[in-house]
């Protein structure tokens, strides 16, 4: 992912990436979910993997910190919407604790 990363944004050039890692999808700049061989979502990560049970209607796993933000709404905790990496999901928590 590094060396992805270089190419796009110190040399400018555009990568397409495939992947069914969703820990790896949500780092890129947009995101397309494909059904039977069709753009079903499209998006930032955020505005993808933010809609957690829908990607899941589609069969596929959403990023853990998603995930996890869930289960702690589904236990009572006020989480914000949007969480999909450790560092956002990491910062609702310690913001609750203060």
């Amino acid at each position: 992912m590094k060396t992805i990363r270089h190419l796009n944004k110190d040399r400018g050039i555009t990568v397409v990436a495939i992947t069914h890692y969703m820990e790896e999808a949500a780092q890129a700049d947009r995101v397309l979910i494909m059904s039977e061989g069709r753009i079903v979502m499209e998006g930032t990560p955020k505005e993808v993997f933010s809609q957690t049970e829908k990607v899941r209607s589609l069969r596929l796993d959403v990023p853990q910190a998603a995930e996890l933000r869930d289960e702690l709404v589904k236990a009572g905790v006020p989480m914000p919407e949007g969480i999909i990496n450790e560092e956002e999901c990491a910062r609702a928590l310690y913001e609750l604790l203060k």
